[in-house]
């Protein structure tokens, strides 16, 4: 396919045809007429806060089209709501709760439907798989398609997938600059530029500068990032169009990494407001991706866009666990009470390059509009883990009324542990056949070829053996739409999806003998416009089944894992986006889940969680955020979300459960002339005390009362 496109371009010496948002062609007796290109000054008021033309389903169309639950979260909303970083703008979406960075992991690390999805985040339809946290300063939407999927995106995305959308370079010169103070030292600075240069090319450059401090009156935890992404395209919208981009994200934080658990609750305060980490914590991690895609455009509408990215990540981190002395209890806590440190230290880097090619045509077969799409995939994925082995574990104790936070040295010298290779060779096709008036059917296979070579060498015998694993899955997808009117769609979903067992860039002896799992995913759902297409309401009830999940009974014959584990969840969505009159703008969801261990292990333990919510996977969550403009000036919104009791994922048994809680936020926004506004934020309005990142072994508040300010000026 890649040769096709490039077969394809060489041969094309003038533009077929010319299809971007501002541009038209009129056609005359088959002959193509000079281009018409509108252009105006791009107004966030305009937009609403629907999803719009998406390609989460790897074809360009509206969220109607698609036979799954789908969540958009777009620039409007993050803008309006003053979200930061890819974590809180995840907030708004039913579904999704949030483990800490532990179990050898760091960054984004999210459930979905109560299944781990830290190997399910993507950019631009390609795998992001990378350790670290990310920033929404270069992000479009951020766009949540729930279900099994691994035939769209391959190995992984049993609860779904979340895809990252970066900001496109447009044929339109545009600039808009944010600058935000806030409380607890916090300041942003973001920068978006975009230039129409000569032809049909433009270039865009978004930069970002954040610093904060964290929870906590000796506020002794922090952020500081940095960005930047550049964006330049060629032959917009013409027969063949070049892209490279490039993206840099920095940051070195002292992380926060909450507190142990008590009594089967989070710690109670002052542990909500002291940070008890050392000056000397820090986590510096970066990411650095160079993307080049080139798009052929045929005179019929069909299209092959082959996308290639290499991406660089390197993670270092030295932070603090906190917990209590032992003893200790809700009664007899006080400033005096004894509170142990110990080290939490990980460092690794990452190298992943990413083939892509998607082909996309519209023939009629048999009398009947089929949109076909075939497609392939090549990935390398490398991964290394080195440890401080010459770093003292413990860290000088302290008391509950002493969160001093003084500075220790430590010895950083790093030792390579493990390297994992995989490569991924995949091959999908899906078409979409227009079956009868107002049905359509969509069907899709997808074969998967995953190999991962895992190095051990820097272990300790008998640890230190190379495991190596070779699987290869087929993957289907099938939807059934009913479309009477512009207004509704019903339909009706079946899709796979598989686990292997180097998923996340590890085996051991037993694991690399080990099949992947297997899951898959029913679901029937409703999607509206309603008020002229201005607002979009959807509702879906669906089954996500994990039926051979791996448990701790050990086949002894062939050394491996028994995959005689099943669990599943049931999940109600409720959800409604858009705009209700021209002033009023609201996003709402409503979720409802039931997750449960149909079967586990032979033994005592595994017998003891048949039956139980398997952690991270709430019965109810919600949320809200409104808006609504009053005259020309002013705009006033705000909002909440809920989550029900949670408990933590990977503890079943155990009787830790953080409780439900209700966070509201606000918004006020004055409008000072033609392209500026500022804006006031006020987050956690009532001060409420919340834990919404949980771990078997410590519990994570959320951020606690904020008010931002923003001037926002667009030119």
């Amino acid at each position: 396919m890649l040769a096709a496109s490039v077969s394809g371009w060489a041969q094309s010496t003038a533009p077929d045809t010319v299809a971007p948002a501002t541009a038209g062609t009129t056609q005359v007796e088959g002959k193509s007429l000079a281009p018409v290109t509108v252009t105006g000054t791009r107004d966030r008021a305009a937009q609403t806060y629907q999803s719009g033309i998406t390609s989460v389903g790897k074809m360009p169309v509206p969220a109607k089209d698609i036979p799954q639950s789908l969540t958009v979260v777009n620039e409007k909303l993050i803008h309006d709501q003053g979200k930061d970083s890819f974590k809180s703008a995840l907030e708004n979406v039913v579904g999704i709760t949030f483990e800490a960075g532990e179990g050898g992991r760091v960054g984004d690390n999210i459930r979905l439907r109560g299944f781990s999805a830290a190997g399910d985040i993507y950019l631009d339809g390609m795998r992001d798989i990378a350790q670290y946290n990310r920033d929404v300063f270069n992000v479009e939407r951020v766009e949540v398609l729930r279900g099994a999927a691994s035939m769209l995106f391959g190995r992984g995305s049993t609860g779904g997938i979340i895809n990252q959308v970066s900001k496109q370079a447009r044929p339109i010169t545009e600039q808009e600059v944010n600058a935000t103070v806030g409380t607890n030292g916090y300041q942003r600075y973001q920068g978006d530029f975009n230039f129409k240069l000569e032809g049909d090319a433009a270039l865009r450059i978004n930069a970002m500068a954040t610093d904060g401090d964290g929870r906590g009156d000796n506020a002794g935890a922090s952020t500081h990032r940095r960005g930047l992404a550049l964006d330049y395209r060629l032959g917009i919208g013409t027969a063949n169009e070049f892209e490279i981009s490039y993206y840099h994200l920095h940051y070195n934080d002292k992380p926060d990494w909450g507190f142990a658990w008590l009594e089967g609750k989070p710690a109670p305060s002052p542990t909500n407001n002291y940070w008890y980490g050392l000056d000397s914590d820090f986590q510096n991690d970066k990411a650095d991706a160079l993307t080049l895609s080139h798009i052929h455009r045929w005179t019929d509408g069909s299209s092959l866009k082959t996308t290639v990215r290499d991406g660089y990540y390197s993670r270092a981190m030295w932070a603090t666990q906190s917990s209590f002395g032992a003893g200790t209890t809700g009664l007899n806590l006080n400033p005096n009470t004894l509170v142990n440190r110990r080290t939490n230290a990980k460092s690794g880097e990452e190298h992943h390059t990413f083939l892509q090619t998607d082909y996309l045509t519209t023939t009629h077969w048999f009398g009947r509009k089929n949109s076909l799409l075939v497609g392939a995939e090549y990935a390398v994925e490398k991964s290394s883990r080195s440890t401080y082995p010459l770093l003292a574990a413990a860290k000088p104790a302290t008391t509950v009324g002493n969160p001093g936070s003084t500075g220790i040295g430590g010895n950083l010298t790093e030792r390579l542990a493990t390297e994992f290779k995989a490569t991924t060779l995949g091959l999908y096709v899906q078409d979409t056949i227009e079956i009868a008036p107002d049905w359509k059917l969509v069907g899709g296979l997808r074969l998967d070829n995953f190999k991962g070579d895992y190095e051990r060498t820097g272990n300790t015998a008998p640890n230190n053996t190379p495991l190596s694993r070779s699987d290869t899955l087929l993957s289907k997808r099938l939807g059934l739409m009913y479309q009477p009117n512009e207004e509704v769609s019903y339909y009706a979903a079946y899709g796979t999806s598989f686990n292997t067992s180097g998923d996340l860039y590890q085996f051991d002896p037993q694991s690399a003998n080990t099949p992947p799992e297997s899951s898959r995913n029913m679901e029937i759902g409703v999607k509206w416009e309603l008020y002229g297409g201005d607002l979009s309401v959807r509702t879906a009830l669906a089954r996500t089944e994990k039926y051979n999940e791996r448990n701790t009974d050990i086949d002894t014959a062939n050394g491996s894992y028994l995959l005689s584990g099943k669990r599943h969840t049931d999940a109600l969505e409720f959800e409604i986006a858009g705009r209700i009159t021209p002033q009023w703008d609201v996003f709402a969801g409503v979720g409802f889940l039931r997750a449960v261990i149909d079967k586990s292990g032979s033994n005592a333990a595994g017998q003891l969680e048949v039956g139980q919510n398997p952690g991270l996977s709430p019965s109810r969550q919600a949320n809200l955020f409104t808006t609504y403009r009053i005259g020309d000036k002013w705009r006033v919104g705000g909002g909440f979300t809920a989550v029900s009791q949670n408990k933590p994922a990977n503890s079943v048994t155990s009787l830790n459960r953080a409780p439900g809680y209700v966070k509201a936020d606000a918004l006020v926004e004055y409008r000072v002339s033609e392209g500026t506004s500022v804006k006031m934020n006020i987050d956690n309005l009532t001060g409420k005390v919340y834990y919404n990142t949980l771990y078997r072994g410590f519990a994570a508040p959320g951020d606690e009362r904020s008010v931002r300010l923003t001037l926002t000026s667009r030119f």
